[in-house]
């Protein structure tokens, strides 16, 4: 589907949402009710214009772009964003070929064109993101900025939706354009995305702009936001449940992921130092990260996982929360059921695909992992032989397999910072978008792109002492002996991040490092190889079709 014909679908539902929302209120003209009504009016109308924002950074049940074989990558963000993980070095899934034919396998395997145009989970990328800056299109021809300045309710809803939508656009840029460096000419045209800039159904196909204009557009959006967010500071709303966390850190967030994948590297420290300085954060406590057995041992029938004790499933237990989803939220489809609740079927060794389709990590960053390292705890080197779950047959859970996200119980639905009993409800977690950790990976990753080794040193330093117990530092680190200080910067964010939104995919493809598995004592798939020029994907047909305007990538 192309990017005019999303817009007119949006056009469709909004004029549904108008015919049936509001009622009578929406015979006026929107723009005077909000200027002109009520206070009451104004919020009414406020409030269904601008609904439910926050799904649109965990968008889900993307409808008829994939099959059932793929579903966790064409039914929801998270899932999309797992499954380019699982086209690393450093996640493997399965205990042999015959287990490791469920959810993930084609992306595991690489066994289908999966940036090609005619490509269904090609298609869910580029749809998924036509929908997000849809959304933010709609709500910003309300959110104008002469009206966000009457009011700081509607200032927040302008934010947001700039927010939402440079997110939108930073996703078709990672998936549909080279890396920004690898441009000679960045203003040469047609080598970034068509830019919408206003919510208009009627307007003719957009070509497709400059690299460096489509990402200048987006830091446009990210900077307005930062302006209008910075009174309202930093809010950590996502803690009770429905309240939407567009705050003064997610826009300072977003903006560094925007420079860095740029090369920015002066804003990206300039950005990420608002979000440090501004100590609203901690790391998480080395007894929360990733899950810790409380029960008699790590035999199958004694182990025992509680998902409040641990951060990456309890919120309650992660300082660190940038923007996130509890338990109370609508818009966090991580429960038992859902089609994308990678948390319980893909990355918890207890949940629902339990030990066929587990996920493990690569020994070869296994290895690289400090003995003093709190976070090599998050991974089991040994088997766990005979683990049942619910009324499956018995089976074992592969050596190396994750307990980053691992729980045998699910949280209480109605608090979040206890577990239920209820044996089917393994899966309701809770969901951390975005993370402290990874603002000052990036702050030293800056640093070391500048070649300033001491600047990298001094931004990772607190990260590498909260992990190890003061014991080792940026220099100290065993595995970074030899290594320079990017190279020791990019090995810290793999171990930080696995498993989180896809980013050794797509720092890989940032990086130029390809994806070899020939070593690995782990890896099932060890014939994959994915080299960096490969990992951008092709515009999907019905644009090229339906948009006379768009080019294809010609690479």
């Amino acid at each position: 589907m192309n990017m005019k014909k999303l817009i007119i679908l949006a056009s469709a539902v909004a004029g549904l949402f108008m015919a049936s929302s509001c009622g009578k209120m929406l015979e006026v003209t929107p723009p005077n009710s909000l200027k002109n009504g009520t206070e009451d009016q104004k919020e009414q109308i406020l409030g269904q214009i601008a609904a439910g924002l926050s799904q649109y950074l965990n968008y889900w049940n993307i409808p008829n772009v994939g099959t059932d074989a793929l579903a966790p990558s064409t039914y929801c963000m998270q899932g999309i964003e797992w499954m380019r993980g699982l086209q690393g070095n450093d996640i493997a899934i399965g205990r042999d070929a015959n287990t490791n034919g469920l959810c993930g396998k084609a992306f595991y395997e690489n066994t289908f064109g999966f940036s090609n145009a005619n490509e269904s989970t090609n298609k869910a990328h580029w749809y998924v993101n036509g929908q997000i800056i849809n959304k933010a299109n709609f709500v910003l021809f309300y959110m104008t900025k002469d009206m966000a300045k009457t009011s700081s309710l509607y200032a927040q809803k302008r934010a947001a939706a700039l927010m939402i939508r440079a997110y939108g656009y930073m996703g078709l840029l990672e998936e549909y354009t080279q890396p920004y460096s690898y441009y000679t000419d960045p203003n040469a045209e047609n080598t970034g995305v068509s830019i919408y800039e206003n919510y208009d159904p009627g307007q003719k196909p957009v070509k497709r702009s400059s690299v460096k204009a489509s990402w200048d557009f987006v830091k446009e959006d990210l900077k307005e936001a930062i302006a209008l967010t910075k009174e309202m500071g930093f809010t950590n709303n996502w803690q009770n449940g429905e309240l939407e966390d567009f705050d003064y850190g997610l826009a300072n967030f977003l903006y560094m992921r925007a420079c860095l994948l740029t090369g920015d590297w002066d804003n990206v420290i300039t950005a990420g130092n608002s979000i440090v300085g501004s100590n609203k954060f901690s790391f998480i406590a080395a007894e929360n990260w990733g899950g810790h057995n409380t029960g008699e041992s790590m035999d199958a029938d004694k182990l025992e996982f509680l998902p409040e004790n641990n951060a990456f499933t309890a919120l309650k237990k992660n300082p660190e929360c940038i923007f996130g989803y509890n338990v109370l939220s609508t818009n966090n489809p991580h429960v038992e059921s859902a089609l994308c609740a990678h948390f319980t079927r893909l990355a918890n060794p207890f949940g629902y695909y339990a030990s066929s389709t587990c996920a493990r990590i690569d020994d070869r960053l296994y290895n690289k992992i400090a003995d003093d390292d709190c976070r090599k705890a998050a991974w089991w080197p040994a088997e766990i032989v005979n683990f049942k779950y619910l009324n499956q047959t018995p089976a074992t859970v592969a050596s190396y397999g994750a307990l980053k996200f691992a729980a045998t119980y699910g949280l209480d639905e109605t608090s979040g910072d206890k577990h239920t009993t209820k044996d089917a409800a393994v899966g309701i977690n809770e969901f951390c978008k975005f993370r402290y950790s990874e603002v000052v990976l990036m702050i030293a990753e800056a640093y070391a792109q500048k070649n300033d080794a001491n600047g990298a040193k001094a931004a990772l330093n607190p990260l590498i002492k909260a992990r190890t117990a003061d014991k080792y530092d940026f220099d100290s680190y065993p595995s970074h002996a030899g290594l320079s200080a990017l190279q020791k910067v990019q090995l810290q964010y793999r171990i930080e991040m696995w498993g989180e939104n896809g980013r050794e995919y797509y720092n890989n493809k940032r990086w130029g490092i390809s994806v070899n598995r020939s070593d690995s004592n782990v890896h099932i798939a060890k014939g994959v190889k994915i080299e960096p020029k490969e990992m951008t994907c092709q515009i999907i047909e019905e644009e090229i079709q339906n948009n006379p305007e768009c080019v294809q990538n010609n690479f």
